[in-house]
C-alpha cells in the first residue's frame, strides 16, 4: 500500500481561483474573434475557397458578400434543405449537435436556475470543484476517514439535491436522445422509401459457388428462391491487370501535362472576382489559327511561332539517350491506350465469387439482403450494396479469410498504438499537477511553486493545447491504418474509423488522462479495483479546469480556426506559391474547385468525447455544462456552413452513423452515473449512493431496447415505407430547431408551400392517372419536389468496375469551371496527329 509519506508534500495547483478560468476565457474570446473576423474578411475576397459548392451546384443558395449578412441566410436554411444539398448523412451528423444544443440548453437552464443556488446556499460555491489533493490521497490510501478529514464533507441536503438531478439528467438526456432517434428513423423513411435508384435495388451477394459463377444460373437461382424479379446480376471480376494499366497511364497523363504548363505557362483566373473560375494556358491552344498541316502534332505546330524557349528533353533512363519528351510520353500514351483497349476487348479477367445483383423492387432487395439464401454455411452470403461510387473495388478480390486476418491485425495494431501511448499521455496529465512535476523535476517543481504566471501557464494552459494536437493529429494514423483493413464499402470505411478513433480517444485521452494521473494511481487501481468509482469521481472534480479549458478552447479557438479551414489554407499555400512550378490545369482545379473531403470519422469522435465530458460534470459544474452548450451552438453552425457550402461527405451510409452515437451517448451516461456513484460513496452517503445504482442496468435495459426496437429501422427500409413512398413515416413537427433557437425559419422546418417534408418520387414512379382520384393526383404533384443529392450522385451509376467505361482522355490543357480543354493524341502510319476539345466533366462535384 502507499503512503501518503512516499509522497511530495502536499501541494495543489488546482486549488485555483477563477483568475485561470477568467484569463482562459478571455484569451479564447479573443483569438477566436479576431479569427472568426479574419474569416468573414477573406470569405467575400476568396469565395472559391469557402463556398466552392454553390459553383458547382446550382441548388445552394448564394450567400451575400456582406460582411456578417450571411450569418442570416445560413441559419434560415431548413433540414428540409440540407438533406437536398448535403445528403442524409450530413443531415444525421448535424441532427447530433442539434441534440446535444436541446439537452445542454435544458440541463443549463437547470443548473443556473435550479442546482447552482441550491448549492450556493447549502455549500457556499456556485460549483463544486476541486479543493485540494486530501480526498485524493484519502481514496489512495483507502481511508475515507482521511479523506473526510482534508476535506469538509458535504450537507446531506446537497448530496440529496445531487442524487435528484442525477436522475433528471440522466431522463432528460434519454428523453432527447429518442425523440431524436425517432425523428431521424422518420427522416430516414421517408428519404429512402420515396427513392427508387439503382442503388435502392441492388444487394452483394458473395461467396458464389462455382456453380453458379454465371450470370443466367444465379439469376434462375435467385428467382426460383422466391425473393423476387432480378432485373440485372453483374458478376465481379479481378480487375487488377487494368487497374495497373491506368496507373501507368495515369502517371505519363501528369507528365504530358507538366510539359505543357511549363512549355507554355499558364493564366490562373481563380483568385480574381469573376464568375468562373479557370486555368489555361498563357497560349489559347483553341483559338490559334496555324497555317500548317493538320497531321503537325501541336507541339511542334506552336513551335513554328519561333518560340523562344527550347522544347523539353531528357532522358528517360540514367544512361539513355536524350529524347524529346513530347513526342515520347505522346508515343507512350498512345501505346498504353492501345493495351488497355486490347484488355478491355478480350475481357481475360479472373472471375470473384461475388456479384451485384439489381431486383426489380426496393421492397424484394431488402427483402433479398435480410434473407438466408444456401443452407451451407459461408455460402450465398447478402447484404446491402454500397452505392456505385463508395465501392472499394480493390477489396472485392479480397478472400474472407484474407479480410478477417486484416481487421484483426489492424485491432491489435490499434490496440497496441493505444497502449504504448499510455506511457506519454500519462506524462502529459502530470503536467496538471506541481508535485508530479515535482517528483520528474524537483529543481523545476520547486521554481513552478515560487512563480505564480509560469506555474498557471505550465499546469493551467499547457496541458490543453498538447491535449488538443494529440487529439488532433493521431486519428489521421488510424483512418490510414482503417483503410487496410478491405471492406468493400467506403461508408463502412467511414463508419469503422468514426468507432476505431473514438475508442483511442475515449480511451487514451479520457480513462487514462482521468484515472492515471500519476503512479499511485496505478498501484491503487491494480492493488484494489473497487477504487474505480471513488478514483473516478475524485479525479473528475480535480480536472474540471482543464475540462473547461479545453471545452473553451476547443469552442471558442478550435471551430472558428476549422472555420477558416486553416490546415487547407496551409496546403494550397504549400502547392500554389512553394511548389508554383509543378502545378497543372487539372491540379489547380482539384485545389480550388472541388470541394474539400468531410470526413466524419476524424471529426465526430472528438465531439462525443467532448459530449460526454460535459455530460459527466453536468451535475457538479453549471460552468462546464454552459461551456458545452456554447460549444455545440458553435460546432453545429460551423459544421452547417461547411456542409452546405464548402465541404463534400461522399460517402452514402444512409444514416448509419446514428447508432455509432447513440451507444457511445449511452457509455457516457454509463460514466456518469458511475462517478456520482463514487462521489456519494466518498461522502459517506451510502443510501443515496445506492439510490444511483438502479441507473446503471436502467441505462443498459435502454441499449439492449435500442438494438431490438429502433436499430433495423437505421439500417433497412420499412416494405410499408416502400409501398407509399415514404408517406407512411409519420409526420414529424418535432425537427424544429429554428423555433428552439428563436427563428421562424429553422433546421427541419416545412416548406413554405406546405408540402411534406421530404416526400421525393421521380416521374417513372407516379400513379397512373386511370387509377388514381384527380384529388390525389393532385396533391402527389404538389408533393413532389427536386432529388437529393444523394439521389443526383447515383442517378447514372452502375455497378459496372469503373475502368471498364473510363474515357481514354489525354493530358488536361485548361479548364473553365466544368468545361476542360483536352489534347487528344491518334497515330497514323507515318506520324502523331494531335487536337484538342473541350468537353464537360462529370456533374459529380467532387469529379
Amino acid at each position: 500500500m502507499l503512503e501518503i509519506s512516499d509522497e511530495p508534500p502536499l501541494f495543489d495547483p488546482r486549488r485555483q481561483t477563477q483568475t485561470l478560468f477568467k484569463v482562459q476565457l478571455y484569451f479564447c474570446s479573443i483569438l477566436g474573434l479576431v479569427i472568426f473576423l479574419t474569416f468573414c474578411l477573406v470569405r467575400y475576397k476568396f469565395p472559391l475557397l469557402y463556398s466552392v459548392r454553390p459553383y458547382r451546384n446550382k441548388m445552394i443558395r448564394r450567400l451575400p458578400k456582406s460582411f456578417l449578412g450571411w450569418l442570416k441566410v445560413l441559419h434560415s436554411i431548413s433540414g428540409d434543405e440540407i438533406i437536398q444539398v448535403a445528403g442524409l448523412d450530413a443531415y444525421v451528423f448535424l441532427c447530433f449537435f442539434r441534440m446535444g444544443i436541446r439537452i445542454f440548453f435544458t440541463m443549463t437552464v437547470a443548473g443556473l436556475l435550479v442546482l447552482s443556488p441550491v448549492r450556493y446556499l447549502l455549500t457556499g460555491k456556485f460549483d463544486k470543484e476541486m479543493t485540494g489533493l486530501q480526498l485524493f490521497y484519502g481514496v489512495m490510501t483507502g481511508s475515507a476517514k482521511t479523506a473526510a478529514k482534508h476535506d469538509d464533507s458535504e450537507p446531506t441536503g446537497y448530496l440529496v439535491v445531487c442524487t435528484i438531478f442525477t436522475y433528471i439528467f440522466t431522463a432528460t438526456v434519454f428523453f432527447f436522445l429518442f425523440k431524436e432517434t425517432l425523428h431521424i428513423i422518420k427522416t430516414r423513411q421517408r428519404c429512402l422509401g420515396s427513392q427508387r435508384s439503382v442503388t435502392d435495388r441492388t444487394i452483394v451477394i458473395s461467396h458464389i459457388p462455382d456453380s453458379l459463377k454465371n450470370e443466367e444460373a444465379l439469376k434462375s437461382h435467385i428467382e426460383t428462391l422466391g425473393v423476387g424479379n432480378v432485373e440485372k446480376v453483374t458478376l465481379v471480376y479481378d480487375y487488377t491487370k487494368l487497374r495497373i494499366l491506368f496507373d501507368r497511364r495515369a502517371e505519363i497523363v501528369h507528365k504530358l501535362e507538366q510539359l505543357y504548363s511549363n512549355y507554355y505557362g499558364l493564366e490562373i483566373r481563380i483568385f480574381k472576382d469573376v464568375e468562373t473560375p479557370s486555368a489555361k494556358l498563357k497560349l489559347d491552344l483553341l483559338s490559334q489559327e496555324l497555317d500548317l498541316d493538320a497531321s503537325v502534332p501541336l507541339p511542334k505546330a506552336y513551335d513554328s511561332k519561333k518560340r523562344e524557349k527550347k522544347r523539353p528533353t531528357g532522358r528517360i533512363t540514367a544512361f539513355g539517350p536524350k529524347v524529346d519528351l513530347f513526342d515520347y510520353y505522346c508515343q507512350e500514351l498512345i501505346q498504353m491506350d492501345q493495351n488497355i483497349k486490347v484488355l478491355r476487348e478480350k475481357g481475360d479477367f479472373k472471375p470473384i465469387p461475388s456479384a451485384f445483383v439489381t431486383m426489380d423492387s426496393v421492397s424484394d432487395a431488402q427483402m433479398a439482403a435480410q434473407a438466408v439464401f444456401s443452407p451451407k454455411a459461408f455460402q450465398l452470403i447478402t447484404c446491402l450494396a454500397p452505392a456505385p461510387l463508395d465501392v472499394n473495388w480493390d477489396n472485392l478480390h479480397l478472400s474472407s479469410k484474407s479480410v478477417f486476418i486484416r481487421k484483426n491485425i489492424v485491432e491489435l495494431i490499434i490496440i497496441a498504438f493505444s497502449i504504448l501511448l499510455i506511457i506519454p499521455i500519462r506524462y502529459l496529465s502530470s503536467l496538471l499537477n506541481v508535485n508530479a512535476i515535482k517528483r520528474i523535476w524537483p529543481e523545476f517543481g520547486d521554481y513552478l511553486i515560487k512563480h505564480e504566471i509560469l506555474r498557471t501557464i505550465v499546469t493551467g494552459i499547457l496541458p490543453t493545447y498538447l491535449f488538443t494536437l494529440i487529439n488532433i493529429a493521431l486519428p489521421y494514423v488510424i483512418s490510414f491504418l482503417s483503410n487496410l483493413q478491405g471492406l468493400v464499402s467506403k461508408g463502412d470505411v467511414d463508419l469503422s474509423i468514426t468507432r476505431k478513433n473514438f475508442m483511442y480517444i475515449f480511451f487514451n485521452l479520457f480513462l487514462v488522462f482521468t484515472l492515471f494521473g500519476t503512479l499511485s494511481s496505478y498501484k491503487a487501481l491494480l492493488s484494489d479495483t473497487t477504487k474505480i468509482a471513488p478514483l473516478l469521481a475524485t479525479s473528475i472534480k480535480s480536472l474540471s479546469l482543464f475540462y473547461i479549458d479545453l471545452i473553451l478552447l476547443q469552442g471558442l479557438v478550435m471551430f472558428p480556426v476549422k472555420l477558416l479551414q486553416a490546415g487547407d489554407l496551409a496546403y494550397i499555400f504549400w502547392e500554389y506559391v512553394l511548389r508554383h512550378s509543378w502545378q497543372t490545369p487539372r491540379s489547380y482545379r482539384d485545389l480550388f474547385y472541388k470541394p474539400a473531403m468531410f470526413e466524419v470519422g476524424l471529426i465526430l469522435p472528438q465531439h462525443l468525447l467532448i459530449f460526454i465530458i460535459t455530460i459527466i460534470y453536468s451535475v457538479i459544474s453549471t460552468k462546464i455544462l454552459t461551456s458545452g452548450l456554447v460549444y455545440f451552438v458553435l460546432g453545429y453552425y460551423v459544421y452547417k456552413y461547411q456542409l452546405v457550402y464548402s465541404m463534400v461527405h461522399p460517402y452514402h451510409s444512409t444514416g448509419k452513423l446514428w447508432p455509432i452515437v447513440f451507444h457511445r451517448v449511452c457509455l457516457g451516461m454509463l460514466f456518469f452515473q458511475l462517478q456520482m456513484l463514487g462521489t456519494l460513496a466518498l461522502e459517506q452517503s451510502f443510501v443515496l449512493a445506492a439510490l444511483v445504482v438502479p441507473l446503471l442496468p436502467t441505462t443498459v435495459v435502454v441499449i439492449l431496447f435500442f438494438n431490438r426496437n429502433y436499430l433495423p429501422l437505421l439500417f433497412y427500409i420499412a416494405l410499408d415505407a416502400i409501398k407509399t413512398s415514404g408517406e407512411s413515416a409519420e409526420t414529424d413537427d418535432s425537427d424544429e430547431l429554428g423555433s428552439f433557437l428563436g427563428s421562424p425559419d429553422g433546421a427541419g422546418r416545412k416548406p413554405r408551400s406546405g408540402r411534406k417534408s421530404v416526400v421525393m418520387r421521380t416521374p417513372s414512379e407516379s400513379p397512373s392517372p386511370s387509377h388514381t382520384d384527380p384529388e390525389a393526383l393532385s396533391a402527389h404533384v404538389l408533393r413532389k419536389r427536386r432529388s437529393t443529392i444523394d439521389e443526383a450522385r447515383e442517378a447514372c451509376q452502375s455497378y459496372i468496375y469503373p475502368l471498364l467505361k473510363e474515357q481514354l482522355d489525354g493530358p488536361w490543357v485548361g479548364f473553365e469551371g466544368d468545361d476542360i480543354d483536352v489534347v487528344r493524341y491518334y497515330a497514323t502510319e507515318s506520324q502523331i496527329v494531335s487536337d484538342i476539345v473541350r468537353q464537360k466533366v462529370s456533374s459529380i462535384e467532387y469529379d
